[in-house]
């Protein structure tokens, strides 16, 4: 029975027995002293009743001052033992509360450093067998993140284990643990995926290639799948691909030009051999219609050459288009030539950013340059880049003798590089849509060259601590979601900011951010966090909370946009905040407007402290974070990132802890947080 009864029941039953004890001694006392003495028994009866009121009251008052100074500080310390003995907690225990415990208080957090100073002793071994590891780890990350091409790994049911920079630009919003069907067709992948296990049933193990669309249709991306086996046992695919619209774009654009071009040209060459053979059938043919057979060959033919021209220009943007043509400064063309051609050459004026092959200017130009130089009849060479509208015009200066245009056009006519094999420095012109001419300035010559001119490449800080890959991600688990355990579960933990306290009044929300956590992992990378235009005003006593106003608010999207996009955000995972109800009540209010519904499982971190900590009083935010050793940083406090991410690191901690109680699966979870929920009404949070 003890078992069933906490430790402040026992003390007061304690306390109650020893004043009912008391009480039955006084009043056996008074009986035997009148039974002796003897007269009235009024005297006696009051004096007990007296005594015995006041017994009761002094085994009350002191049995709530042993509640509130031993017995409560006594679970408190056991609780924060057992958490500490659960989950690593760097803050120390707070001996405050304890301090009429005597050594007690200290010996618990002695018991704490002794327990952090074991865990920092192995989490250095740890740390020193890993090393080299990790190096390993941090070049594959700098690889994998900064490759040309997508690569996506995916478990056999299509959940993502790793991806990259490039797979997320052109893929969208991918995640860990999430579907990559909802990103590509599915179709075109199941049928290679189909055929390389056919191919590796034959003991081939080649990559399958081809070719898949985004689900939104917008892309289609060249693809090749190679299987991932783990001792012979297929585990996973890796895909790696690349945006091939405009590739086939391209190809398709050709194949109309050149079926444009026969067509153009059949029609007029038909004609042309048509006049031929009757003129020759002819030869005694009166003159005004040999004159007129010959204005009609002539017709014909400049018919022909402006088509021939028409397509020639057309083919020109179709291949220009095609050559990649990144944005590159004006000052590593002319770096790569200083350092190639040192001698009296130099470049003035300011960076300019153009759309160019980089490598093949520059070898243009160095060309250019050599041939200027050859006869030692030119000196003074100055390079420029000149902005002119949409185009940057790449300038070079000397003085001397000039340039014909012969000798240029026999500099382009010559290959450009080994590496380009067959490709002349007048291709390269024309793949830039440009020409290069020579024309006299007041103090000598120069060459122009005009480029597209391209904007700056804005700069963005890395991600310090990239996560884009989990390969430890568990099985997907049969039966219900409520049957599933609590570590294999996605979870969003989200917080929003909101005009009041009153969605049914017409409070709307301004702010909303959520976070990702994947097999106990938070997924720092895979952050949803926007402002909302809640469409009224934002009152002063609001704003004071979280800093947000109506012109921070004025022309962002509106809670319907803001609204669908959270929900693909959420797709398959558990929804947890710090008092969910609150935050669901406004979600849930806006199903109708989004067309959408909120019906994924909620838990709320109030009831799950309030399941776990039954003694305790304060389940606010900011005492959890107390409790755990988490740290708020007071500039993001009151933010709805700032405690979406403070709300995930207890969250972490308490997944834990419920391991610890024996709750284990979702459903188990979810109905200790129920039991709570009556309760939490009378606690602070």
């Amino acid at each position: 029975m003890h078992e069933r009864l906490g430790l402040r029941v026992r003390f007061a039953l304690f306390f109650g027995a020893l004043a009912l004890g008391g009480a039955v001694l006084l009043g056996l006392g008074l009986w035997f002293g009148h039974a002796r003495a003897g007269g009235p028994a009024d005297g006696y009866v009051i004096a007990g009743v007296l005594a015995g009121c006041g017994l009761l009251g002094l085994a009350a008052w002191v049995g709530l001052l042993f509640d509130s100074n031993v017995a409560r500080p006594i679970q408190a310390l056991a609780a924060d033992l057992q958490t500490r003995a659960r989950v690593d907690i760097a803050a120390d225990i707070d001996e405050a509360p304890a301090r009429y415990l005597g050594a007690l208080a200290p010996a618990a957090n002695a018991i704490h450093d002794a327990l952090a100073a074991t865990r920092e002793a192995q989490a250095r071994a740890i740390a020193e067998r890993t090393a080299a590891l990790n190096r390993e780890k941090a070049m594959f990350e700098a690889l994998l993140r900064d490759l040309a091409e997508g690569v996506v790994v995916a478990t056999l049911d299509h959940r993502i284990m790793l991806y990259n920079r490039a797979a997320l630009g052109l893929l969208g919003d991918l995640g860990l643990d999430r579907p990559l069907t909802a990103f590509l067709r599915s179709e075109p992948l199941t049928h290679a995926l189909d055929r390389m296990g056919a191919r590796a049933a034959r003991g081939e193990a080649e990559a399958e290639r081809f070719l898949a669309a985004t689900d939104s249709g917008d892309r289609f991306l060249m693809a090749r799948v190679s299987p991932v086996a783990v001792e012979g046992q297929r585990v996973g695919y890796v895909l790696i691909f690349h945006d091939a619209t405009e590739d086939l774009e391209a190809h398709a654009e050709l194949d109309h030009l050149f079926n444009t071009m026969l067509e153009a040209v059949r029609r007029p060459t038909a004609a042309i051999g048509a006049l031929f053979d009757a003129i020759e059938s002819d030869p005694d043919m009166a003159g005004e219609v040999r004159s007129t057979f010959f204005a009609q060959l002539r017709s014909e033919q400049a018919m022909l050459v402006d088509r021939m021209n028409q397509v020639a220009d057309r083919y020109g943007v179709a291949t220009t288009r095609r050559w990649p043509m990144p944005a590159v400064a004006s000052d590593d063309i002319f770096d790569a030539l200083t350092a190639r051609l040192p001698e009296d050459l130099r470049f003035e004026g300011g960076r300019q950013f153009i759309r160019c092959d980089g490598f093949a200017i520059s070898e243009l130009l160095g060309r250019v340059i050599e041939g200027l130089r050859a006869d030692g009849q030119r000196g003074g060479f100055v390079l420029r880049a000149v902005p002119e509208g949409r185009e940057v015009c790449l300038e070079l200066h000397w003085t001397g003798a000039p340039v014909s245009d012969g000798q240029i056009d026999r500099w382009l006519a010559a290959p450009l590089s080994a590496g380009y094999g067959e490709y002349l420095g007048r291709d390269a012109l024309e793949g830039h849509g440009t020409e290069l001419w020579a024309e006299p300035t007041e103090t000598g010559h120069r060459l122009v060259l005009p480029l597209v001119a391209a904007a700056a490449p804005v700069l963005t800080p890395a991600d310090p601590r990239p996560e884009f890959y989990d390969f430890s991600l568990p099985r997907a688990a049969a039966g219900t979601l409520a049957d599933r355990p609590l570590a294999g579960l996605g979870y969003v933990v989200f917080d929003t900011e909101t005009t009041g306290l009153a969605p049914r009044q017409g409070d709307e929300i301004v702010q909303i951010a959520g976070l990702r956590i994947v097999n106990g992992r938070i997924l720092r990378g895979e952050v949803f966090n926007t402002l909302v235009n809640p469409g009224r005003h934002i009152p002063a006593s609001s704003t004071a909370v979280h800093g947000i106003d109506d012109a921070m608010v004025r022309g962002v999207p509106d809670i319907v946009s803001v609204g669908r996009r959270f929900h693909a955000f959420c797709e398959g995972s558990v929804l947890v905040a710090h008092n969910a109800a609150f935050d669901m009540a406004f979600l849930k209010m806006k199903e109708d407007r989004l067309g959408l519904c909120f019906d994924h499982p909620v838990l709320c971190t109030v009831l799950l402290s309030a399941a776990l900590y039954p003694h305790a009083e304060d389940h606010t935010l900011d005492a959890l974070a107390c409790r755990f050793g988490v740290r708020l940083d007071p500039e993001h406090r009151h933010t709805a990132l700032g405690d979406a991410l403070a709300t995930a690191e207890v969250f972490r901690h308490m997944l834990d802890e419920l391991q610890a109680v024996g709750v284990r699966t979702l459903g188990e979870a979810m109905a200790r947080a129920n039991e709570m929920h009556g309760i939490r009404r009378a606690q602070t949070y």
